[in-house]
């Protein structure tokens, strides 16, 4: 085996070794040709339009001929000139000049090629970049694909290549796991179908467990702390329930203690709240519902949860409650309690809310829309059609990306400067069911997290079309992941398990 690897390298070594001879010849060849086929400047002027459609034809011709000599039974056999570029530090940088390497080589061999050029002791993986589309075939077969010649130099971006995921520490929580927010550093929160939601320590130490909805909690999401508050050691947790209120829990860390502060209860929904998403530098935060509606709050409206908090609930023959009671519990939930907007449009619910910025809100529905709203006014700004209904969206910090997912299982990417349809976005397959969750990660702006029915997580990175990493999760469907830092994720699903993974680049 050892063997076999040195004779594998040195062949390498030797294909990627190029006869300064060589290649000057056969650019002096070219150079020479090019200036007998080029025309003068007054010849240019006045060719007429036939000879431009020949030139033309000949143009198409031979773009025919690369491609089969690239594209026959022997492309694996072909050399091809490439320039290997980097933005890693100088220790992993190699000379840019233009070597050639067999056609057939993968990132693998691409790999071995660029850790043989560093004198690398211990070789590190990389990924391979052209025009900015990531390398998932075979060289030849890329450049192909982007219509590159034969002839031409190659330049080849090198990146770290994102290890797979490693299982890490798994929870068993007391009910199916629905949502999770891992953007704080000091703990992850999670929403259960038991009614509460948890705080979690980065290697799944239950923190505390916070009480007060009524039925299952959909959605939570992690905002900064009011002022004053220990920003390092404090933060809000945000729960959206199935009882048609969001719940708000000022929580502060101190140790191995979580004390738990002012609760606050937001009414004004007429059905159950299916997510809940804070706003970056602002004391606001969305929520939406299965009553087509979504609506932005102040985090310090409401109303206390420590008063009493009537609620709409269905009387029985066995209830007490007098008439006059159900009266004064209807007409409560029916009064908005603490919103700031209610912004209607959607035809069907509302599955997704999040922002772009503290003045522009994102939402997505089962009507196969996404929509944007100005905060200030609450009128709509934007309206965009999709191909399936939506469950899942998020914004990629600055607002310059979407990513969204839904019944048609598939992640899809929007770009609004490349495209101004939603329907004309990057289209990721590889879901077997319903794609319940996608979340951009905080450190890179190429990758994306997704979790699914099929009880799969999967991590993409935007510039190729295959998951970079696909694993098996949970027993059944996977309903949330996110994010705990740059290199871990955690997920939960209907197994009723909380498991971290350990991810991150090689560099």
């Amino acid at each position: 085996g050892r063997r076999r690897a040195e004779r594998r390298a040195a062949r390498l070594r030797a294909r990627a070794t190029v006869s300064a001879r060589t290649r000057a010849g056969r650019d002096e060849r070219s150079n020479a040709r090019a200036r007998r086929e080029a025309p003068s400047g007054d010849d240019e002027k006045a060719q007429p339009p036939a000879l431009a459609d020949a030139k033309s034809s000949t143009t198409r011709d031979g773009a025919r001929e690369t491609a089969r000599a690239m594209s026959n039974e022997d492309a694996s056999d072909v050399e091809i000139a490439v320039s290997f570029v980097t933005r890693l530090p100088e220790e992993f940088r190699v000379s840019e000049s233009a070597i050639e390497v067999p056609g057939r080589l993968t990132r693998y061999g691409l790999s071995e090629v660029v850790n043989h050029l560093l004198g690398a002791t211990t070789p590190t993986p990389f990924d391979f970049l052209i025009d900015g589309t990531l390398l998932r075939t075979s060289l030849a077969k890329l450049a192909l694909r982007l219509g590159k010649s034969a002839e031409a130099t190659l330049v080849v971006e090198y990146v770290p290549a994102l290890g797979p995921p490693t299982a890490a520490e798994t929870t068993k929580c007391e009910a199916w796991v629905s949502s999770i927010d891992g953007s704080w550093a000091k703990a992850v929160v999670t929403g259960s179908f038991d009614g509460k939601a948890r705080l979690w320590s980065p290697v799944g130490k239950l923190l505390c467990e916070l009480e007060g909805a009524e039925e299952r909690v959909c959605s939570v999401s992690l905002a900064p702390p009011s002022a004053g508050a220990d920003a390092e050691n404090a933060c809000v947790v945000l729960a959206a329930s199935a009882d048609h209120t969001v719940r708000s829990y000022a929580v502060t860390l101190s140790g191995k203690k979580c004390e738990l502060g002012e609760q606050r209860v937001y009414k004004g929904h007429e059905g159950t709240v299916t997510d809940v998403a804070s706003a970056y530098g602002a004391r606001l935060f969305a929520s939406c519902s299965v009553d087509c509606t979504a609506r932005v709050w102040k985090i310090d409206g409401g109303e206390s949860a420590n008063e009493k908090v009537t609620k709409k609930r269905r009387t029985s023959k066995k209830s007490e409650a007098t008439d006059d009671d159900a009266m004064v519990d209807d007409a409560s939930a029916k009064i908005g309690l603490g919103e700031e907007l209610v912004l209607r449009g959607h035809t069907d619910q509302v599955r997704a809310v999040s922002w772009e910025s503290p003045q522009v809100l994102w939402t997505g529905a089962y009507d196969n829309t996404i929509r944007a709203w100005d905060v200030e006014t609450g009128e709509e700004k934007e309206s965009h059609h999709t191909n399936s209904s939506v469950h899942t969206l998020d914004v990629s910090r600055g607002g310059s990306r979407f990513a969204f997912g839904g019944s048609d299982r598939l992640v899809n990417v929007w770009d609004p400067r490349e495209s101004a349809s939603a329907k004309a976005c990057l289209k990721l397959k590889s879901h077997e069911g319903w794609v319940s969750c996608v979340r951009w990660s905080p450190t890179n702006e190429h990758h994306i997290v997704s979790s699914g029915y099929d009880g799969k997580v999967k991590l993409w990175d935007i510039r190729g079309r295959v998951p970079l990493h696909s694993v098996s999760s949970h027993d059944g469907k996977n309903f949330a992941v996110d994010y705990h830092g740059g290199e871990r994720l955690c997920s939960g699903g209907d197994d009723g398990q909380l498991r971290f993974w350990n991810v991150g680049s090689s560099k």
